[in-house]
């Protein structure tokens, strides 16, 4: 799903960009950092291309050339997932590229805003996502998913983890909470309660597959 970039983008009466930029994901399916980028496009509704990376060899589109595209973009090559090319911008890091597209959907007409409701909850729970250390189980962990619940609950119960409407915060904790959620406390009723409903978010769901790395 592939549109064509303009090099100026025309405006709507909305003052929002009519003219899509093409944007690439460079991802695995099995990755929950990448799975992140891939939750955050799929929500936002703003048209990408996915291509699979193989990790794990050489042929088809494999380290090697991602590297180029990271070289061609001004990145110094790395070779790991998730980067995103947005025309001829080429960015990585899972949180940035959440972000990124947060802005391109206030920017593209027919996007649907991923930004917060609760900015400074988002960052708090994104933040303590970031730091977790790559163990199934951890106090730090733990901290996560009683601030998660608390963060429901403080929407009634009912809504997102920053706010009533899905946003970064949502995109960026899924992936994390899905691997842990046949651990989550039972005392954290919002947070299972937010599970079943997440699932049942198609942008999340699509994401969801069997085989997963575990946290890294």
């Amino acid at each position: 799903m592939v549109l064509a970039s303009a090099a100026l983008s025309a405006r709507s009466q909305t003052g929002r960009r009519d003219v899509q930029p093409k944007i690439t994901l460079y991802t695995h399916t099995a990755c929950p950092f990448a799975q992140r980028v891939w939750i955050a496009l799929e929500a936002s509704r703003i048209p990408f291309e996915k291509v699979d990376v193989n990790l794990y060899g050489s042929g088809g589109f494999d380290k090697a050339r991602l590297k180029e595209v990271e070289e061609a973009g001004g990145l110094s090559p790395k070779g790991y997932i998730p980067v995103m090319r947005i025309d001829d911008e080429v960015i990585r890091e899972s949180s940035v590229l959440v972000e990124r597209i947060a802005d391109l959907s206030e920017e593209l007409s027919g996007a649907i805003s991923l930004t917060p409701e609760n900015a400074e909850a988002a960052q708090a729970l994104v933040q303590l996502c970031n730091t977790l250390p790559k163990c199934e189980r951890s106090r730090e962990l733990d901290v996560l998913l009683h601030k998660a619940n608390e963060a429901i609950a403080a929407s009634g119960g009912e809504g997102f983890l920053a706010g009533m409407t899905f946003s970064t915060a949502d995109a960026c904790l899924l992936p994390f909470l899905q691997r842990v959620e046949d651990s989550i406390p039972g005392d954290a009723t919002h947070l299972r309660a937010y599970m079943e409903r997440a699932h049942k978010q198609t942008a999340f769901a699509k994401t969801v597959v069997a085989n997963t790395w575990w946290w890294w």
